[in-house]
């Protein structure tokens, strides 16, 4: 990082001084943005009007750039004002110089301090804007379950909401299956209540095992409650979710166990006369399936 170029609450009359290490290009092009020059940027070039740093938006941004889910030469890039200050840009900055990731990006100089008022003012891009497919919404939440539970934290999935789109666009390109049974999983969504993400979520890891062949079955018969047993596991999933399920920070784990329990018990036969799950209980799997080892956290 360089020296300080302006002291601080100086306005400064020109785009780039001459003694600045990281000048700004003359006009707008694609150029390669080194983590220092991110750093240096940030540090001397941030706007006191611009709006606060966010620890947690940067933070996924790094989650991303070190994943190499970030799009190379985004149209997205950094904006400055005449006088080189940022209008737009500071937490990918903030995330490139803290996750040392070097990037092509577009970077647009001497633009009218005006177009502040205007930029990241747009309706924020979401996982269900960009998975193509029917219950896109739902199988967003399906995928975010996949993605958390790779981590391998069996007493919960502490890293649920932290998961970024791009990850959740990822792991739902990843698994094809999701969407299988998608149209029965949001039937019985509506007639009972079982949430379609953890739902789905359940589906594409038993589709990927030696029980996949009872998957049509199972879907028919949690969607339509036809001739099930008192016992029959989907049955008790029907009737568990009709009665509610308790509020509060558990109620995602609690409705992903609950689901995974009434699969396992239909899957291998078990005999099941009541369908619950503890807090104090760790996160059951799904029979048959393990995530690969190197996905975990």
């Amino acid at each position: 990082m360089g020296s300080n170029l302006w002291p601080v609450g100086q306005e400064r009359d020109e785009l780039t001084p001459a003694n600045d290490p990281y000048p700004l290009p003359s006009k707008p092009q694609i150029m390669a943005v080194t983590p220092e020059m991110a750093s240096s940027w940030l540090s001397y070039r941030n706007h006191p009007k611009n709006r606060p740093l966010s620890k947690t938006v940067s933070a996924r941004y790094q989650t991303d750039m070190e994943a190499g889910r970030w799009a190379q030469a985004t149209p997205e890039g950094y904006i400055f004002d005449s006088q080189g200050y940022i209008i737009s840009g500071q937490h990918r900055m903030k995330a490139q110089a803290n996750g040392n990731v070097e990037l092509m990006m577009w970077v647009f100089p001497d633009q009218p301090r005006e177009i502040f008022e205007v930029v990241d003012q747009g309706y924020k891009r979401t996982a269900a804007h960009l998975i193509q497919a029917p219950y896109a919404t739902s199988l967003g939440a399906g995928a975010r379950h996949l993605a958390a539970l790779a981590d391998g934290d069996r007493w919960g999935m502490p890293r649920f909401a932290r998961i970024t789109t791009p990850e959740v666009v990822e792991t739902f390109h990843a698994w094809p299956e999701l969407t299988w049974y998608a149209k029965q999983a949001h039937a019985a969504f509506l007639e009972t209540g079982i949430p379609i993400g953890p739902h789905v979520a359940v589906l594409a890891q038993a589709a990927r095992t030696e029980h996949r062949d009872l998957l049509h079955d199972w879907a028919h018969g949690v969607k339509s409650g036809e001739d099930l047993s008192g016992s029959d596991p989907r049955l008790l999933l029907r009737k568990r979710f009709r009665a509610g399920l308790p509020t509060g920070r558990g109620k995602r784990d609690h409705a992903y166990a609950l689901i995974v329990k009434a699969w396992n018990a239909y899957a291998t036969g078990d005999h099941v006369n009541v369908l619950r799950h503890m807090s104090t209980e760790l996160l059951p799997k799904v029979a048959g399936f393990e995530f690969p080892k190197e996905k975990a956290a």
